[in-house]
């Protein structure tokens, strides 16, 4: 069955189930190009290659990338020397250790220290424990645009509709946000 739309064209009639599932298939693939502009965004701060989007997720948990960019931002508050395992031995060695949050507080603390409004702010444990890492997202685009506001970084690009990824990978993007309750 299809209908004939104002510009003329005839397209088939999509179910309810079909545009539920496309909605939340559109809700994955922004995401992803959430992820993957956060992805570039860092490294270009940082001048460090980052694992892909699809796995930026779990590279987050140790607060390592987190408390270099504070560095890079804040670099009276988070000096080099504090960061907890920066070339990421320990983790690799035997996972996340606690003293990982050190680097997650300071990534708080330096973001604290140049005005970011706390609202954007995820908690320790929404990045350490995996709980909210889409909040963790958010607060990197809210950080991105105000430190470029300050002339502290540059803009972080907007890749939606540019990024490409295939099917599987927003098939398990949207399992992983299904678990966060994000549809």
């Amino acid at each position: 069955m299809s209908a004939t739309w104002a510009d003329g064209q005839s397209r088939p009639h999509m179910s309810a189930k079909d545009m539920d599932q496309k909605r939340q298939e559109n809700v994955a693939y922004e995401y992803l190009c959430h992820l993957e502009e956060a992805r570039m965004w860092i490294s270009r701060c940082l001048d460090e290659e980052l694992p892909p989007a699809t796995e930026l997720e779990p590279f987050l948990t140790n607060g390592v990338v987190l408390a270099k960019l504070a560095h890079f931002f804040a670099p009276e508050v988070v000096k080099k020397t504090k960061i907890y395992d920066p070339d990421l031995e320990k983790f690799h060695a035997s996972g996340l250790h606690f003293k990982h949050t050190d680097n997650i507080n300071f990534w708080m603390k330096a973001m604290t220290k140049e005005g970011l409004p706390t609202i954007f702010f995820p908690t320790t444990t929404d990045i350490y424990d995996r709980k909210n890492i889409p909040k963790t997202i958010y607060c990197l685009h809210a950080l991105s645009l105000y430190l470029h506001r300050l002339g502290k970084a540059p803009p972080m690009q907007d890749l939606v509709g540019e990024a490409e990824f295939t099917q599987e990978e927003i098939s398990a993007m949207q399992a992983e946000l299904d678990k966060y309750g994000i549809q």
